[in-house]
């Protein structure tokens, strides 16, 4: 589990050995019904007028999402609930729960929307075991003015990801009991400078891609959330959450050192 850390560790020593702008920090832009803040605690679905997702990221820095983060099909006959946050070193989080209170087995296909502020045009670096890394196409092969995401769906193969020019979606295929609660863990993480990302600016988002697979940020979830969680295969030891922030803090930290110092 810890070699994968280690990889964006490395990483983030690395991080712009060409770049002097500061980094990119991910605004507080999750929408709470009535506005935008850096997280949302409540029911699934939309608010009307408008049709706004409860808890979508609209915008999230440097225009990374037009709208990104909710389920907009599969959940008829269920009770969905939400904790969507922005978590430290540009993460964000959204942890949803499905209640089947009905007296028969429902048995659907939940797909997990982001409309990403590409545009149209999306280069993707990474696809697979649950983790997409992509940043806006240029014209020109290269990363353009968005941040680079790291969209992470879970590392035990519920999830199936998929990234079109500027949509992605995360089917989940599930059955869920009579009296059954069902829980989906999501992140996505931005990786850029102000003024926009580089080459390394990919390499930190695919290295903390694959460390949010084998060490996902728990912190803040209870035991009985964690009990019902249906998309990641837990290690027997997880790290205590605070310990999991700061080590994560930390590796945001020596990367956002290196690129000031280059």
């Amino acid at each position: 589990m810890f070699s994968r850390i280690a990889m964006a560790a490395a990483a983030a020593l690395l991080v712009g050995t060409g770049a002097h702008a500061a980094p990119l920090q991910a605004t507080a832009s999750i929408f709470n019904g009535s506005g935008y803040g850096s997280s949302y605690a409540g029911p699934g679905g939309t608010t009307s007028p408008g049709n706004a997702a409860l808890g979508w990221v609209v915008d999230g820095g440097n225009g990374a999402f037009d709208a990104f983060g909710f389920y907009n099909s599969g959940t008829a006959g269920l009770t969905q609930t939400r904790q969507v946050e922005l978590l430290s070193g540009n993460v964000f989080r959204f942890f949803d729960s499905f209640a089947n209170t009905s007296s028969q087995v429902i048995t659907t296909t939940l797909n997990f929307f982001g409309n990403l502020g590409s545009d149209g045009d999306e280069l993707v670096h990474y696809n697979q075991n649950g983790l997409v890394v992509s940043c806006e196409d240029d014209w020109t092969g290269h990363c353009g003015s968005d941040p680079v995401l790291a969209l992470v769906s879970g590392n035990n193969g519920l999830g199936m990801a998929s990234i079109s020019p500027d949509r992605y979606n995360v089917s989940f295929s599930v059955s869920i009991a009579p009296g059954e609660v069902l829980s989906l863990l999501n992140f996505a993480y931005l990786a850029s400078d102000e003024n926009g990302p580089g080459a390394d600016d990919v390499a930190l988002a695919q290295a903390t891609g694959l460390a949010l697979l084998d060490a996902p940020r728990l912190e803040g979830l209870s035991a009985e959330q964690l009990a019902t969680l249906a998309n990641y295969t837990l290690a027997n030891e997880v790290p205590e959450p605070s310990g999991m922030a700061l080590m994560l803090a930390g590796l945001a930290a020596l990367g956002w050192r290196a690129r000031r110092q280059a």
